[in-house]
């Protein structure tokens, strides 16, 4: 139960039981590109590119130095790069994120960072290929 509490409570720990599929540690550090139908739980370093079907998880330990494209995403630590999810992007108040955002829902809670650009498009066009948009 420890990446729950490190995710920051009861609400994360509902919808994420029993539903991470893979774990980089605290303690670890993986480069490469990582895919997978299931979901996955950053708490150490990763540096390289992540896509997923499922959810992808930065915990407040966690880094990621490359893409993320998931069905959903969570930031609560940091990511140095571009993130596209399919439904529901969610920056914490402990996320920490330089690159622009794509989701079919944004939510960047008080307290967090970003710098980039942010698009919100429908669910089924995040995947494609598309020009960003300034405001």
């Amino acid at each position: 139960m420890g990446i729950f509490n490190n995710l920051g409570g009861k609400r994360l720990a509902g919808m994420l039981e029993g539903v991470v599929g893979s774990v980089v540690g605290e303690n670890a550090r993986f480069k490469g590109e990582f895919t997978a139908n299931g979901s996955i739980n950053i708490n150490g370093e990763f540096d390289g590119k992540i896509k997923v079907d499922g959810e992808v998880i930065v915990s407040p330990g966690g880094r990621v130095m490359g893409e993320v494209e998931g069905g959903s995403v969570i930031i609560s630590g940091r990511v140095d790069g571009n993130i596209k999810a399919r439904e529901t992007l969610e920056i914490t108040k402990t996320g920490r994120v330089n690159g622009d955002l794509t989701g079919g829902r944004i939510i960047i809670e008080e307290g967090s960072f970003y710098h980039g650009r942010v698009s919100v498009s429908n669910p089924q066009e995040v995947a494609l290929p598309q020009e960003p948009q300034n405001f």
